[in-house]
């Protein structure tokens, strides 16, 4: 005897509700762990350095990006489609790897110091805030010239054919029709680049370089690995979850 049928109409609202319950439960314990928690001195400095260094990475990796996602856009050389699947090479990295490619260059023993000492030059640090952007740079930069590309491609042909007939300039082709659609798309592009940097962890541990260049992701790591203070990591994983939603929602 074959068995009842389950209602289609039933299973689409079950399986949502089991998804919502399986995000919401860990969200109420972990607000429920932390709830009380005051935060101290150095879990405000571990939010500052968080905020600073995914703003300043998605800054300088959307403005180098417009450059290069122009030249992509306006040229068309040889090799110019494989450039851009290779741009997705550091997605398929692991972080990691990719930090210790940056410390080859510009580690202690790297290309760039070994020059220096060379040259009777002081060396260079790649550790601290600027290392850590520069990290993020290098992994972002391709996410961000890939969204913007996709802007200065989806600019109709035959506008840029118009402005060209009727003798625009460079400078009044950019400002009538490449900048409006910058506006568009580069807050977002931005926003998802500061989202993924303040998620970032390997990269901070590894290049962080000392208690002043912790991140809120080092931050929840150390009060549990070190001092096992599950209130104190429930607390600033929710900490973590706002500023990540607030940035969400802005995108």
């Amino acid at each position: 005897m074959a068995s009842r049928a389950f209602p289609l109409g039933l299973a689409a609202p079950a399986l949502a509700a089991l998804l919502l319950a399986l995000v919401a439960a860990p969200l109420a314990a972990v607000a429920w762990r932390g709830a009380g928690l005051s935060l101290g001195p150095a879990d405000w400095a571990a939010i500052r350095f968080s905020a600073t260094q995914a703003l300043l990475s998605a800054v300088f990796s959307t403005i180098l990006a417009i450059p290069v996602a122009r030249a992509l856009a306006r040229r068309s050389f040889p090799g110019r489609g494989l450039l851009i699947t290779l741009m997705g090479a550091p997605f398929l990295l692991p972080a990691v790897v990719a930090v210790l490619g940056l410390l080859a260059v510009f580690g202690r023993s790297g290309l760039i110091n070994s020059a220096l000492a060379a040259l009777g030059l002081p060396p260079v640090s790649i550790f601290g805030l600027h290392g850590v952007v520069i990290a993020h740079v290098f992994l972002n930069l391709p996410l961000a010239t890939r969204m913007i590309l996709q802007g200065w491609l989806a600019l109709p042909a035959e506008r840029i054919r118009l402005a060209q007939s009727l003798g625009f300039t460079p400078r009044e082709t950019f400002r009538h029709l490449e900048w409006p659609m910058l506006r568009e798309v580069v807050p977002g592009g931005a926003l998802v680049i500061l989202v993924i940097c303040l998620t970032s962890f390997a990269v901070v541990l590894t290049l962080g370089g000392g208690p002043s260049a912790t991140t809120i992701e080092l931050a929840i790591y150390q009060a549990v690995r070190f001092e096992f203070d599950l209130s104190r990591a429930a607390g600033l994983a929710g900490v973590q979850v706002a500023l990540g939603a607030a940035a969400a929602l802005a995108a």
